[in-house]
């Protein structure tokens, strides 16, 4: 065999294999609640909490040839139905249509923030955790679908143009919820310390209820013939949509985060809308950094005419325990132990809104406790690892 006629050989598939995972505690100074992250984990029975922020995660990629390949990975973590099964979050195959173009088919990493594809790799991230006020606006990671990828010059921009169209579901305690009928794009333009992110979606949007609190309020409006509040606490014909804005700055010494996000919903759940501001300086393998954040609630899910009475009380405490409204303000440091390894602490100083919870729970979930108006002062230390 001549060597020319070897050169044109195929190259072999080659497998890559990658890994990543996030040990992590947090702990409240109140001990009457819970720090949760809305729809990521199940409000935690210990102190410190492990179950916000702690994975691992691994995965594999295929090239098959030049123009194809096959990335599947697996994550284990607490879920919002307290379950840590190991759960596929990426299986997609990659198909090279044209010069800069290419095509995904399966289980994708969803668009909807920013730093949608460090979601899990935290070590990429600045902070223990993506702010709560921005992330906790939507708890869909992945979708099953079809994108596009594109890259090309705009000017002197660099421009990724990312549409996709798909459908997901998530679990959480004696419920699920689902996303059908979603599309969306998104487009990332950088220029060399900056990169600017703007993102829309939109789709049908089910949420099924079974808890025993929903319950006891369904029974409640029932007798009072409020079907149509029913209606509009869990069902099967909501739409829903989301915008986000996000800007990055990063010249090796100062990195500046911030980024918008709206989520605009017609039932089931609340419209609201969040926004944070990070800025860190390194010095040498240590970088402190700060954040300030909120999130404010546009409009509450449910209307209904409730008498007073006992199903008063706690039509209104279901309906504060469903907003996640609150502000914060968030000091930490990020130390660079080694290659791929990263400690970080930090502190966070949040209040919920008065008609709120935050980002916490009762504790236990099922107590009457008031949560809105309080100071509640959260710590977080985190080991991440990417190899």
């Amino acid at each position: 065999m001549s060597a020319a006629h070897a050169d044109d050989s195929p190259a072999p598939p080659r497998l890559e294999l990658s890994g990543f995972g996030t040990l992590g505690a947090v702990t409240t100074d109140n001990k009457d609640v819970w720090f949760t992250r809305n729809g990521v984990n199940f409000p935690g029975n210990k102190d410190p909490d492990f179950s916000p922020d702690t994975l691992l995660g691994l995965q594999g990629s295929l090239r098959l040839t030049e123009y194809n390949d096959v990335t599947v990975q697996v994550v284990a973590r607490e879920d919002g139905a307290e379950k840590e099964d190991p759960r596929v979050t990426l299986a997609f195959l990659r198909q090279t249509l044209a010069p800069g173009l290419s095509m995904r088919i399966g289980r994708l990493r969803v668009p909807f923030f920013m730093l949608s594809d460090s979601l899990y790799i935290n070590y990429a991230n600045m902070w223990v955790r993506p702010p709560v006020e921005v992330y906790g606006l939507n708890p869909f990671n992945d979708l099953d679908g079809v994108d596009l990828i594109y890259h090309t010059r705009i000017g002197e921009l660099d421009a990724e143009i990312h549409p996709y169209v798909g459908r997901g579901e998530i679990h959480f305690p004696q419920g699920k919820a689902r996303l059908k009928e979603t599309a969306g794009v998104n487009v990332v333009l950088t220029q060399g310390d900056y990169s600017l992110h703007l993102g829309h979606g939109d789709g049908r949007f089910t949420l099924e209820r079974g808890d025993a609190n929903f319950h006891a309020i369904a029974a409640a409006l029932r007798a009072i013939g409020q079907q149509d509040a029913i209606d509009d606490l869990a069902g099967t014909d909501g739409r829903t949509s989301f915008n986000s804005i996000g800007a990055q700055w990063d010249d090796g010494t100062w990195q500046f985060v911030g980024e918008y996000a709206h989520r605009h919903a017609d039932r089931y759940v609340v419209s609201a809308h969040g926004w944070y501001l990070s800025l860190g300086r390194r010095f040498g393998n240590v970088m402190p950094y700060v954040t300030w954040a909120r999130q404010s609630l546009d409009r509450q899910f449910a209307e209904a005419n409730i008498p007073p009475g006992r199903f008063a009380a706690a039509w209104e405490r279901f309906l504060t325990s469903r907003n996640n409204a609150q502000h914060s303000l968030t000091i930490g440091t990020r130390w660079d132990l080694a290659s791929h390894a990263a400690l970080k602490a930090e502190i966070s100083h949040a209040r919920p809104d008065r008609d709120s919870w935050g980002s916490y729970f009762p504790r236990p979930v099922d107590t009457p406790r008031v949560i809105g108006g309080e100071s509640l002062t959260t710590f977080s230390l985190s080991l991440d690892l990417s190899f």
